[in-house]
């Protein structure tokens, strides 16, 4: 679409979730640590501007004669407990969109609304595209409520239908491995997906991050945590996209965090050794990206 490689860049606006301010509950989703499963940049003092510099530095270390990026509000829930915080901002990292043309917005569905929608479609004059990347995790409300998220399925579409009426992109985040979820997990999220008719997913695996309540029933050998086998994974997503509409963009495969952060697994291969094995599954199989639809 750029004609180049677009890299992310993360951006934290220091918010929190429902789960974890006693709305919904406390502690928050069971695998999420405090920094809401983002860089934890403003809770460090860092303002939106130095975030901005620092991984902008990031971003040209690799593209170093033209780099490009996509603005990614990443931490905690982005349009929770008002919109103040993002409305500034968008409006904030609106003078970077000629580097950054695209913006991304993470949220929990539950806490997308009518007026959320209509904040992110104003954007849409200052960047090329508006995504907004709602958590997805499970089809089953059960683990839903295992893991601590307390989010519904039906939140999920609710949300998406919103979206779709502000002409906003929607990523769906797909977890595999979550206590009390079965092997046909990411298949049975990827149906959803379908029916949402969402534009993008990023697939991920579940892992035990230290300094959360995971971690804790981890420890505590908890009977239903078990954690996957990389060739598990590798088939499970590779299953999961036979069934993925092949206009869909898969924007992540699998998930990384440093290994000094992490209890488990510990003895996965990279990911871009991971990447290579899911399209070597499916050259082995003869498959492709939505050819079982």
């Amino acid at each position: 679409l750029y004609g180049r490689r677009l890299r992310r860049v993360m951006l934290d606006l220091g918010l929190t979730c429902p789960n974890r301010d006693g709305a919904s509950g406390f502690g928050g989703c069971i695998y999420c640590d405090l920094s809401g499963s983002g860089t934890g940049a403003e809770r460090k003092g860092l303002p939106l501007l130095e975030q901005w510099e620092s991984e902008l530095k990031r971003v040209r270390r690799v593209n170093t004669d033209d780099p490009a990026a996509i603005l990614y509000f990443q931490s905690y829930s982005n349009t929770y407990p008002d919109l103040a915080p993002l409305q500034e901002g968008l409006k904030i990292a609106s003078q970077w969109s000629t580097i950054a043309p695209i913006v991304s917005i993470g949220t929990r569905p539950d806490c997308f609304s009518e007026e959320a929608a209509e904040l992110l479609a104003k954007s849409r004059s200052h960047f090329d595209e508006v995504w907004v990347e709602f958590g997805l995790e499970t089809a089953q409300d059960a683990v839903q409520k295992r893991i601590g998220r307390h989010d519904t399925l039906e939140h999920f579409h609710r949300a998406c239908e919103l979206a779709h009426q502000h002409g906003l992109g929607i990523i769906a985040h797909c977890m595999s491995g979550l206590p009390g979820d079965s092997d046909e997990s990411l298949l049975e999220q990827v149906a959803e997906i379908r029916k949402a008719r969402a534009h993008g997913v990023k697939f991920h695996q579940l892992m035990v991050l230290k300094k959360t309540l995971l971690a804790h029933q981890f420890l505590n050998g908890q009977d239903d945590i078990h954690i996957l086998k990389h060739q598990d994974y590798i088939d499970r997503v590779a299953d999961a996209l036979e069934h993925l509409p092949a206009d869909v963009v898969v924007h992540r495969l699998v998930a990384e965090s440093p290994i000094e952060e992490r209890l488990a697994p510990l003895d996965w291969p990279s990911r871009q050794a991971v990447h290579s094995a899911i399209e070597n599954e499916l050259i082995r199989r003869g498959t492709r990206q939505g050819s079982a639809l």
